[in-house]
């Protein structure tokens, strides 16, 4: 039984290397979001120990930790979609990315595998004076809001998670939020709270931490003491869990998800990796594809409306003006506002009314891209009321009263309407070069493109000091590189010729 057990591990090993080839011939960096040690960090490791049993790849694990695992989201999202980068996320970073980056960073992903799911449960103190979850709901109905209950970032899947339990018993609470789980572990066992949202495993080696519920159909096999939701009186309750997995970038070749998709299923089926996480109560099941990002969508829709409800994130990103910003609207009111600019141009400049309406067309130039850039900013991801969409708004919002007043003034003053104004085809040289500069944006990315565009455009308009430009395009560059890429996280595009650089 062995030999035989034996002869097609090797056979199908040998199977999978010549169907494959062509991938991988280089390592492939597992992109983790938190620091070593971290579970996901834990479980990336594993999942190299184990695949090393039936693939001949090179895995490298690179920590990325920040922003809840934006940073690590960059990282991949920046890199070509070749499989070269794999990105280890939990259900936890849904929520991070609707606070974030909204649906668009959601959609960047093709969501190729879940390898896990450990349920949620309310972890006490038996120290406390109530710890048992009836007398929990007890006190939380007796005393609304009263309650302390601990865990790790407001509007994450264990705070949510509360919220859920809450509206299922009727009940209302405080969640205290901490930098960690673990702090938040310290402060229930510093009796700072009566309970914290985690996973059973979170239990282990501490006897004055006690599993008051858990979502599960049935107890726990690790857990056997810790009732479940149902038990508890719950019809709703029985299959939260936080699940861990991978993702590539979308895009990726299916020759290549077709590799992972059959290393996985090797890896979720192979017994150390059943028994590592089994200990600690954890449900390992592999599912891939069509499944998997459906399982993400409903947790898209449970974050947004929990985040909404909690008013961690805002509605105005539901504005019906949203729908013009993006994709094939925007693409068309664009081209439409550049074609009657253009068209209306050219008229000008061959009529005899070049010199006198010059200064309109300028005008009117800036108003119609103003409009543009407005409604794009609808689809800039709204976490509170100071988000990025706030910033070019202000812009806007300055430039567009200043436009009309200055165009007022223009033609109230018919003498100067009489004198040579800004000539229209310097207008119409200057919206090519801004369709040249949003086309060159993809391959050379936002920064270069933007810091040549601005250097260019001041030059064709007669500016001749050299050191005031550079420091004027650099200035905004470094700006625009702290307060959009870093801070509020909007996704710049870097150019497919510099990704992966940072």
């Amino acid at each position: 039984m062995r030999k035989s057990s034996l002869k097609f591990r090797i056979l199908s090993f040998l199977l999978f290397g010549i169907v494959f080839a062509g991938f991988p011939d280089k390592p492939i960096k597992i992109v983790v979001y938190t620091g070593p040690g971290g579970l996901i960090d834990i479980t990336a490791r594993k999942f190299s120990s184990v695949a090393d049993k039936y693939v001949d790849a090179t895995f490298v694990v690179e920590n990325k930790p920040g922003a809840g695992g934006i940073v690590a989201l960059k990282k991949v999202l920046q890199a070509p979609e070749d499989g070269y980068n794999l990105y280890a996320c939990t259900k936890s970073n849904i929520a991070k990315f609707i606070q974030v980056g909204g649906r668009d960073y959601v959609n960047a992903l093709h969501w190729t595998a879940m390898l896990m799911a450990d349920p949620e449960c309310v972890l006490t103190n038996v120290k406390n004076d109530i710890f048992e979850w009836n007398d929990i709901v007890k006190d939380a109905l007796q005393n609304p809001g009263e309650q302390n209950w601990v865990g790790p970032a407001a509007g994450g899947l264990d705070h949510v998670t509360a919220m859920k339990i809450w509206d299922e018993y009727g009940m209302y609470a405080k969640w205290i939020p901490y930098k960690s789980g673990g702090k938040a572990i310290a402060a229930l066992l510093g009796e700072q709270g009566v309970a914290y949202v985690g996973n059973p495993r979170d239990a282990l080696g501490n006897p004055d931490l006690y599993i008051a519920a858990v979502s599960s159909d049935e107890r726990l096999e690790a857990f056997p003491n810790a009732p479940t939701f149902t038990e508890l009186g719950s019809t709703t309750l029985n299959n939260e869990y936080m699940w861990r997995g991978f993702a590539l970038k979308a895009g990726t070749p299916p020759d290549v998800i077709e590799w992972y998709t059959n290393l996985f299923q090797q890896v979720t089926a192979d017994p150390d990796w059943k028994e590592f996480w089994g200990k600690g109560g954890i449900d390992v099941e592999f599912i891939g594809g069509d499944e998997f990002t459906d399982i993400v969508k409903q947790d898209v829709e449970t974050f947004e409306y929990y985040l909404t409800k909690s008013e961690i994130i805002s509605t105005s990103s539901n504005n019906g003006l949203s729908k013009y910003g993006e994709g094939t609207p925007l693409l068309i009111l664009t081209i439409g506002l550049i074609t009657v600019i253009g068209l209306a141009g050219y008229l000008i400049y061959k009529s005899s009314f070049s010199n006198t309406f010059g200064r309109i067309m300028v005008i009117s130039f800036f108003l119609l891209i103003s409009i543009v850039f407005y409604l794009q900013s609808f689809i800039f991801p709204v976490s509170s009321e100071v988000g990025p969409a706030v910033v070019p708004r202000l812009w806007i919002f300055t430039l567009v009263p200043l436009s009309l007043l200055l165009l007022v003034k223009t033609l109230k003053n018919k003498e100067g309407l009489e004198q040579a104004g800004p000539r229209v085809d310097i207008v119409l040289t200057f919206i090519g070069f801004l369709v040249v500069y949003l086309l060159v944006m993809n391959y050379v990315g936002y920064f270069l493109s933007t810091f040549i565009f601005m250097i260019t455009g001041m030059i064709y308009l007669g500016y001749k000091n050299i050191k005031v430009m550079l420091i004027t395009s650099g200035t905004w560059i470094v700006f625009s590189y702290i307060i959009f890429y870093k801070i509020l996280f909007v996704p710049l595009p870097l150019g497919k010729w510099f990704e992966g650089l940072f």
